[in-house]
């Protein structure tokens, strides 16, 4: 932060403006609006260099736990391979063999198996065989389309070229907003 923007946030946290907010202080003339892109370009400017700050330490601290906890994650691989060679010793002489003890349980759990479907490839080749049953069609409105087909009357409905009433297509004006973009 430049002196500057300092001076504009130390004049701000001086001025009484943010208290007195519901006293009747607002503003009327260029000036004092232009006072506030300043100090809204200020407070902006500080919550930048707060986030950067809080992001270096939240970095500086993932980095320290990776580091901490890497040896253990390392160890805890390691016993886990020698838990299953174990497992996999013992299956020799019995298929359904299983470590358990007071502090843990090794065993084996069968897998689902893995489908890859080439999906464009699929969808041919099952339309080719009449295997419709297994290709699914979504459907969608295309909005973009609708919005251009239709006009909407003043109560938000949307009718067609023809003259229909769209019963299921309700338009409900959102307003507008106001924006406040200070300059960079």
């Amino acid at each position: 932060m430049n002196p500057l923007e300092k001076y504009e946030l130390e004049d701000l946290e001086e001025s009484q403006v943010l208290e007195n907010e519901n006293e009747g202080w607002k503003i009327d003339s260029l000036d004092s609006a232009d006072w506030a892109f300043r100090k809204i370009a200020t407070l902006k400017q500080s919550n930048d260099e707060i986030k950067r700050f809080a992001d270096s330490e939240r970095d500086r601290i993932a980095g320290w736990e990776q580091k901490e906890t890497q040896s253990n994650k390392d160890s805890i691989a390691f016993f886990e391979h020698k838990l299953s060679e174990y497992l996999y010793e013992k299956r020799k002489t019995d298929k359904k063999a299983v470590i358990k003890t007071p502090h843990g349980r090794v065993s084996t759990r069968k897998q689902p198996d893995s489908w890859e479907i080439k999906e464009d490839d699929a969808i041919k080749e099952f339309e080719e065989l009449g295997l419709n049953d297994f290709v699914r069609i979504k459907k969608e409105i295309n909005k973009k389309d609708l919005k251009k087909a239709v006009n909407i009357t003043e109560e938000g409905k949307a009718v067609t070229e023809d003259g229909e009433v769209l019963r299921s297509v309700k338009v409900v004006p959102q307003g507008e907003t106001v924006v406040v973009k200070e300059a960079k």
